[in-house]
């Protein structure tokens, strides 16, 4: 299908139309504490991608109907007793069985704003055409200040040169190091160079302007780490300390507030104090709005979310009258293509950097058309633009790195020679033995059973692999193994809440359990990967090969994955205990998986 600006316009509102419906929720109970209304709720089914319900709803309107109507603003979450506090209510609590609808913020309005502008549209669409162009400067041999980089990081640091690059940069790759050294060199070759850093997370950006202010102080030019800023006010301050050139003026010192704030969070049962801690929170970051245009016009790199630069298109579009020479978007396998395009428009040269095996962009609508534009990256618009793979990873051990390479990267994906012969990185990376028998480097328990859906838990559990999950967790730290070196991972957050209940009961809260989609970017030396239901559409689409991949590649040193009969359908977890049980099985004792000993139900 040729993709035109009329078809992204199309796409781009149909996914707000399948925003504005909202998610739908059962009320199960309702109350008043104090100010604050509380709604104890559970999600309806009705076909949508998700209604589970999570933390990134804080800030949505809740709306309900009929004869006992209102409506109000969440104003904190607590995904584990399905409860969400509301402030700001007007009219009567809904009644046990209500329907209610949360409408998360609008983020896509302002993308259909730029795309409904006849010239911002026209330049946009202009960026489908651009690939075929010719650099806009050779390719010339790197200062030896850049000796450090692998050989393919090397060939990516002039990327940038190329009206359209891409950067894949599967985990463990140095990525982010990578995109640091493209802005160093850039800076130094291009007098005048003015550079676009933008990404979906906040913590895609700070790391990539982070690592580009390490890379000039690396090679002795301090003088050009002044001239780079941060936009926005949800930065990581604790990333900014002794660097607080990297702000506009007042705005580090600003930050301290807000630091000491998310040092003082309340739990969340205690959710009066909750609210009120996030009110004051909320007020102390307001604090951190700076003069976009201001600090755009007077800054030769400019780091913002996407986010935040299509609300403040307009300030940072001309700097200061002028042009942006580069852009570089980190994350881009997560940016949705209209979203892309619009970035790449503001710059002559631009690069997306990310790992279209990994996270894809969210669509919410289930129209043909919006999937088949909104889920398109710019790695799947320019095939023939000039493109590096980095492939040498230095995070996984050989065997993790084998598995995760042989059924996710057609085997390219190897570990770094030089980590390899390092001592330091392969002791982090040394095996675990439990009761005298070195743990397999990737080890599948087939004990998991089948998934259901659970009420209490609001969404799909699978109560015999979290207890072998919670069961492993109490050997493993019986067996010299730190809290912080363990990661348990599941694609649900009922099954979440439902681990860490159990690992609760055992007095292992400090034992870290996440989603999938949280845990990009993490790794542990100990990663255990419940599925829950690998059979089901969801995980054999290529959602759910992508999730398994950043699932498999958080690990360093070991690899649980927990499987049932069913689970062993899917194809992507079938090739992975083929290619484990291959290498990790052996005669005798080794014949099948360690199996720890569970509690007698």
């Amino acid at each position: 299908m040729a993709i035109t600006a009329d078809k992204i316009l199309s796409a781009l509102e149909m996914e707000r139309s399948a925003a504005q419906r909202g998610l739908p929720f059962k009320v199960v109970s309702s109350r008043r504490q104090g100010n604050l209304a509380i709604l104890c709720v559970e999600p309806i089914r009705d076909g949508r991608s998700s209604t589970a319900l999570d933390e990134s709803l804080e800030g949505s309107r809740a709306v309900w109907f009929g004869e006992e109507s209102g409506r109000g603003d969440v104003a904190a979450v607590n995904p584990e007793n399905g409860e969400f506090a509301l402030r700001f209510v007007y009219g009567s609590l809904p009644e046990e069985g209500a329907r209610i609808a949360l409408y998360p913020q609008d983020f896509i309005t302002p993308l259909i704003d730029l795309w409904q502008e006849g010239p911002r549209r026209k330049n946009a669409a202009a960026v489908l055409r651009r690939s075929a162009k010719e650099p806009v400067a050779q390719t010339r041999t790197l200062p030896n200040h850049f000796d450090i980089l692998r050989s393919r990081q090397a060939q990516a640091v002039s990327l940038p040169l190329n009206r359209i690059g891409l950067l894949h940069g599967p985990p463990g790759t140095g990525k982010t190091f990578t995109i640091g050294a493209m802005i160093a060199y850039l800076l130094t070759r291009f007098r005048n160079a003015k550079i676009l850093v933008s990404g979906p997370t906040n913590t895609a950006v700070d790391s990539a302007l982070i690592s580009a202010d390490d890379w000039l102080s690396r090679i002795g030019r301090d003088d050009l780490r002044q001239c780079m800023k941060r936009i926005g006010s949800r930065f990581d301050q604790r990333k900014y300390q002794d660097r607080d050139h990297l702000l506009a003026e007042g705005i580090y010192e600003a930050s301290i507030e807000v630091s000491i704030l998310e040092l003082e969070e309340p739990p969340k049962n205690d959710i009066e104090r909750y609210v009120l801690w996030k009110e004051k929170l909320d007020a102390a970051r307001a604090k951190l709005k700076t003069d976009v245009a201001h600090i755009s016009a007077t800054s030769r790199v400019v780091a913002i979310t996407t986010n935040s630069l299509f609300l403040h298109f307009e300030s940072v579009a001309n700097p200061g009258g002028g042009s942006w020479h580069f852009a570089i978007a980190d994350e881009a396998s997560q940016i949705m293509l209209p979203a892309a395009l619009m970035v790449a428009s503001l710059a002559k040269c631009c690069t997306f950097a990310g790992d279209p095996q990994q996270l894809a962009p969210i669509v919410q609508s289930a129209d043909p058309l919006a999937q088949a534009v909104l889920g398109k990256t710019a790695f799947d618009v320019f095939k023939d633009a000039q493109s590096v793979f980095l492939n040498e990873q230095s995070r996984m051990c050989q065997g993790v790195c084998d598995i995760v390479s042989h059924t996710f990267y057609g085997d390219e994906l190897v570990v770094c020679p030089k980590a390899a012969r390092d001592p330091e990185w392969k002791l982090a990376r040394s095996p675990w033995f439990l009761d005298g028998r070195e743990i397999p480097r990737v080890l599948v328990d087939d004990r998991a059973g089948e998934s259901t859906w659970s009420k209490r838990y609001n969404g799909k559990i699978r109560y015999a692999s979290a207890e072998i999950a919670a069961a492993l967790v109490h050997e493993l730290l019986g067996s010299y193994v730190e809290p912080d070196d363990v990661l348990i991972l599941t694609p649900f957050r009922a099954q979440r809440a439902l681990i860490r209940s159990l690992l609760g009961r055992q007095g292992q809260r400090a034992v870290r359990v996440s989603t999938v989609h949280r845990a990009q970017g993490s790794e542990r030396k100990i990663v255990i990967f419940d599925p829950v239901d690998a059979g089901s559409p969801f995980l054999n689409s290529e959602t759910g090969r992508r999730l398994m991949n950043v699932a498999a590649s958080r690990a360093q040193a070991h690899l649980i994955i927990l499987v049932g009969e069913t689970d062993l359908q899917n194809p992507y977890l079938a090739k992975m205990t083929v290619r484990a049980r291959k290498l990790w099985d052996r005669k005798g004792d080794f014949a099948s998986p360690l199996r720890v000993h569970l509690p007698q139900t």
